[in-house]
């Protein structure tokens, strides 16, 4: 999940809870409390959701920059290897049978 994506999730949630607001400040005060309880805990829902993505997200990214490191290794040990046999066989001189 990019940036881009978690801050669209954050504005809808911000979008929802001025909706919600309006549409509470329209009734009771009491009830408009109890609202803005229940959005306040949708809130932090969603940002605990996006806290264990952030988590989840740096623990792949950790995952795929070391085995990145595994594969430059073993990549820079296959670049040292020796010469290519068709490389070899140009420096063969040929044997000759009597």
């Amino acid at each position: 999940m990019t940036e881009s994506t978690i801050v669209l999730l954050v504005c809808l949630a911000v979008i929802a809870l001025m909706a919600i607001l309006i549409y509470v400040s329209s009734r009771g005060q009491s009830s408009a409390l109890s609202a803005i309880g229940e959005v306040r805990r949708t809130l932090d829902q969603i940002v605990a959701g996006g806290r264990n993505l952030e988590h989840m997200l740096t623990q792949q990214r950790s995952v795929l920059n070391d085995a990145t490191e595994k594969s430059m290794l073993l990549q820079k040990g296959s670049k040292n290897r020796s010469a290519k046999p068709h490389k070899l066989n140009s420096r063969i001189s040929p044997i000759r049978l009597f």
